[in-house]
Order: structure tokens, then C-alpha cells, then sequence
């Protein structure tokens, strides 16, 4: 890398989902160069502003992000209904204003490249971009492009794709296939739980719906628990501190240790150990469950979200599940217990099924997409700047 300065800004915000892969993509910036200043532009008062600025959220070795990525404030809010013809006006009047303070700050910081996974928080970062002519690169998390990213697909310098769907790309547009960029802790820990990791003949399942944990999910498995006892399987249950009491009280009489082969946890700081433990899992799709679930080559037995916007959870899902990567399940249907018990067994079972699909989930990994956009914008920037 020359001697040259390169100023890169991040956005993107209101859910996690929106805010990790471009923490993720952070590290991998920070390692190409001390020579590399970053910035994440975001909504002060949202999800974004708290991460940044907690000196706990560390990257894989041990630093602050704080200390490496300045945070800069640029107010945003969501577009409300077209129906709604006053807080329409007031948002679009609001917007400019706020389009007019990221131009001021993404000049005043002289940033050269923008990389930003949409939300409304980067909104006005994108519009300013265009203005000023500052190249910038948005990242599609979901199998669904959500409204900043179509607004401001066409004026970027390329659009990278979390899950491949080609068919949400404009024409003409450059696309990077990429992945989502997943934190070099999860990577690294991942790694190291599978070099120690320990085999048997029983098929190990992992559940879980998320921090949060699924209501859904949690009340199949507790149904069906002594059905599941009987399989030849061990299972790791992830509830969600919410309603952990209450499933051990209901399902298993107070008595979390009932099932030998049947663990129940109510949340976990040791996801990656976990991924690496698990052949199998019945997860969510969200765009980031699905990259570290990807990357762990787990058979996923997926149960979207069905009130995610836009659907976007059916459609990651469906993307895993036309190449034989993935199995589908909707549980608003009224066998979906049922299905879930006999997709389990199926799995545990029929071993020509499942090697098929974690032969076909293995394909789809992308580790390394991190250190791809790090490559790519990186590069870009230099060469803007020998011209």
C-alpha cells in the first residue's frame, strides 16, 4: 500500500443486523493499514451510537472499536406511509436538512469511500455521497433490497450481495458477490472449536431462535421432547432469557438435566463453540444467522420470521433451499410441529440426505468476505487517488 491516507466511512443502522457486518468489515479495513482512518456515520440516537461508543464491544483482538472507528452523528428517520401527507412533508423537509449535514461532515472529514448496508440511517449518507460525487459501495444484507439500498443502488460505485440473488441487482449495475462480512472473532473462535471438536454416531442439533429466542420453536420442541429423547441425537437448546423459566417449569417438570441427551440453555456468549458442535440446527434466516451458520457448514432446518419486512426471511431461505442447502419451514401451518419432528428425524437418519446438503451448504460458505470488500474498497481508493 503507498503512503497515501485513505479516510473510509461505514453506515448503515437501526438493528444489529445492519450495524456487525460493517463492524466486521472494520477489522479487516484496520489490518490492511495503520494509514487507514475509519468513520461510521449514524443515527445518534439509535442501536449504531450505543455500539460504538461501548468500551465493551471489543473486536477478535481485544480492541475497543471506539478506539479505531469515530463515531459521527447524522440525524435520520424513517420514512412514514404516503398516506400520511404531513409527516410525508415533514420527512422530506427533515431529510434534506440531514442529507445537508452528512455532506458537511463527509467533507469536512475528507472521506474517500463510503461502504454502507442501508436502514434509513444511511439514507441521507448515500444522498450526500451523490452529491458530492464520493464513490460508495451499498451492501445488501437479505435476499430482499430494502428501500435506502433501492433508492441509492443505481448512483453507486457497485452493489455487494450478502446472500446471491442476481435478480435484485439493476441492470448494468457492478455487483460483487461477496457474502456478509462475519466478525474475525466468530471466525477465529469457530475455528478453534472445530480443531478440538469431538465425534460420535449421534447427530448433534442445535435450536435457537435468536437472542430473543422463538416462541414458535421453543413450544415444538417442548411438545415433542420425549419423542426427541428417543432419536439418535444430542441436543443443544437455546430458549432465550425471557422465557427460559417458564419452558424448564413447563416442558421439563423444573428440571433442566430431565433428558440426558437434551440441554437447555437460556442465551450463550459461546455461539461460535456451539456452531462448531452442532452437524444440524433449526435457526431463524436472518442474513447474519445464515452467514455464520454458512460458515460453520450446518444443515439448517430454517424457520423464517413470517412478519420480517418485506418477507425478507422467506426469500434468504428460499435461497438455501433451491440449491438442497436448506430445509424450510412455515410456522404458521398447522402440521409444522409435525414436519419439524419428521425433518429432524430425517436428518438424523438418512445419511445420504444429510451429507447431500452439507456437501451443498459447504458451497455456499464465504468466510473470507470481509477480507474481500476490505481488498476491493481499498484498492479502489488507491487508484482514485494515482489518478
Amino acid at each position: 500500500m503507498s503512503n497515501s491516507t485513505l479516510n473510509i466511512a461505514l453506515t448503515g443502522g437501526g438493528t444489529g443486523g445492519h450495524i456487525y457486518p460493517c463492524l466486521a468489515l472494520a477489522e479487516y479495513l484496520k489490518e490492511k493499514s495503520a494509514q487507514i482512518n475509519l468513520f461510521y456515520f449514524g443515527n445518534p440516537e439509535k442501536l449504531e451510537s450505543t455500539l460504538l461508543n461501548n468500551p465493551e464491544l471489543k473486536d477478535a483482538q481485544g480492541q475497543a472499536y471506539k478506539d479505531y472507528i469515530k463515531f459521527i452523528s447524522v440525524p435520520s428517520s424513517a420514512l412514514p406511509k404516503f398516506s400520511q401527507v404531513f409527516k410525508l412533508i415533514k420527512w422530506f423537509l427533515e431529510f434534506k436538512k440531514n442529507t445537508k449535514i452528512a455532506k458537511e461532515k463527509l467533507l469536512r472529514d475528507k472521506i474517500d469511500f463510503v461502504f454502507g448496508t442501508g436502514g434509513y440511517a444511511a439514507g441521507p449518507v448515500f444522498r450526500a455521497c451523490q452529491e458530492l460525487k464520493i464513490p460508495y459501495i451499498i451492501h445488501n444484507l437479505d435476499a430482499h433490497m430494502g428501500l435506502a439500498n433501492r433508492a441509492f443502488v443505481k448512483s453507486a460505485w457497485a452493489l455487494s450481495l450478502g446472500i446471491c440473488d442476481l435478480g435484485i441487482a439493476p441492470k448494468n449495475k457492478k455487483v460483487i458477490i461477496s457474502g456478509n462480512p462475519i466478525s474475525k472473532r466468530f471466525l477465529t473462535e469457530l475455528s478453534q472449536a472445530q480443531t478440538q471438536k469431538t465425534t460420535n454416531d449421534k447427530m448433534h442439533l442445535l435450536v435457537t431462535g435468536g437472542s430473543q429466542g422463538a416462541q414458535s420453536i421453543n413450544e415444538a420442541i417442548g411438545h415433542n421432547l420425549e419423542a426427541l429423547s428417543k432419536l439418535n441425537i444430542e441436543i443443544i437448546h437455546v430458549t432465550g432469557t425471557k422465557t427460559y423459566q417458564e419452558y424448564v417449569q413447563e416442558y421439563l417438570g423444573g428440571n433442566p438435566a430431565k433428558y440426558p441427551n437434551y440441554k437447555v440453555l437460556d442465551y450463550t456468549h459461546e455461539m461460535p463453540s456451539l456452531c462448531a458442535w452442532a452437524d444440524s440446527g433449526v435457526f431463524r434466516a436472518g442474513a447474519m444467522t445464515i452467514a455464520e451458520i454458512t460458515a460453520s457448514e450446518i444443515v439448517p432446518i430454517l424457520v423464517p420470521l413470517p412478519w420480517a419486512a418485506h418477507d425478507h426471511q422467506n426469500l434468504n431461505a428460499r435461497s438455501l433451499v433451491e440449491n438442497g442447502s436448506a430445509i424450510s419451514l412455515d410456522q404458521g401451518q398447522k402440521d409444522f410441529e409435525e414436519k419439524l419432528m419428521t425433518t429432524i428425524k430425517n436428518l438424523s437418519e438418512d445419511k445420504k440426505l444429510f451429507e447431500s446438503m452439507r456437501s451443498s451448504i459447504a458451497k455456499l460458505t464465504k468466510p473470507n468476505a470481509g477480507a474481500k470488500l476490505a481488498d476491493i474498497i481499498v484498492d479502489e481508493c488507491l487508484r482514485i487517488k494515482n489518478t
